[in-house]
């Protein structure tokens, strides 16, 4: 994953190496515009909405529909395109509430058109309460994605119906994890209007 982040008056990106690592060079040329895309639009300052996870989707939407996609790191979120199909060993160890919850959100981002606005992908979103919901539940802090998980050996249902590793952990099961944004709200407002002007 990566991330980007006014804060301290400076503008800072973060990576994670193993992650970076495993792409093309040109999925990291489109992934370094992806991020510089969220600057330059100011989703991290003045054009924020709540829920964050939602408004990230929203966010991701929006960039992505203008990144031409073999620039795009697997997994990325792009309007029109359904999520990748899942395997039988994903859908046999994910359970049927997380497979349902991956086809919703693959199936609502799939009917979106290309080149509309974050707030147009936010409000669409939104209007959907069980994908909003669905989208904000899966995004834990701390969760690993479903591959990594499956990789690790180290996956399992919770007597919840979550979806978690070996030490009761949440999996993330819907892409769209691959940038963190997390700390967009710790900026002060002269750190926004860095930004912004």
């Amino acid at each position: 994953t990566a991330g980007v982040l006014a804060k301290d008056g400076e503008i800072k990106m973060w990576w994670y190496p193993r992650f970076l690592a495993t792409l093309t060079e040109e999925e990291v040329q489109g992934l370094l515009i992806h991020e510089c895309w969220h600057i330059i639009l100011q989703h991290t300052t003045s054009r924020r909405m709540d829920p964050h996870r939602v408004h990230n989707y929203a966010t991701d939407l929006a960039i992505n529909s203008n990144i031409p996609e073999k620039m795009l790191p697997e997994g990325g979120l792009v309007p029109g395109q359904p999520f990748k199909e899942l395997t039988d060993e994903q859908i046999s160890k994910m359970g049927q509430d997380a497979v349902d919850r991956y086809n919703r959100v693959s199936q609502k981002i799939a009917s979106f058109p290309k080149n509309e606005s974050s707030e147009w992908y936010f409000a669409r979103l939104m209007e959907d309460k069980e994908v909003a919901k669905d989208i904000q539940d899966d995004g834990k802090e701390g969760a690993k994605s479903l591959s990594e998980a499956l990789a690790d050996g180290d996956v399992k249902v919770d007597e919840d119906g979550n979806l978690v590793d070996s030490d009761g952990n949440p999996v993330s099961v819907l892409p769209g994890s691959l940038d963190d944004h997390e700390e967009w709200d710790q900026g002060s407002s002269e750190e926004n209007s860095l930004i912004d002007d």
